[in-house]
């Protein structure tokens, strides 16, 4: 889970933590590609970090629904 605290946000630390993450998944010799599922708002952040949306996702919790999303 990657939650940046409401009190830091529009400071560029979730798009370091996840540059960050994905640099380390970059030197995993058995990582392919990337997958996470996040919500509908949250789809233009992950955008400009490189992923790209593959629809909705399967899993929800409650009224919760998710977008699942690939780097």
């Amino acid at each position: 889970v990657l939650a940046v605290h409401r009190t830091v946000r529009q400071q560029g630390k979730g798009s370091i933590l996840m540059w960050r993450y994905l640099q380390y998944l970059r030197c995993l010799p058995f990582a392919r590609r990337a997958l996470l599922m996040c919500e509908h708002f949250l789809v233009p952040f992950y955008q400009k970090c490189g992923f790209e949306a593959l629809g909705p996702c399967e899993v929800t919790v409650g009224d919760l629904a998710f977008t699942e999303m690939q780097h």
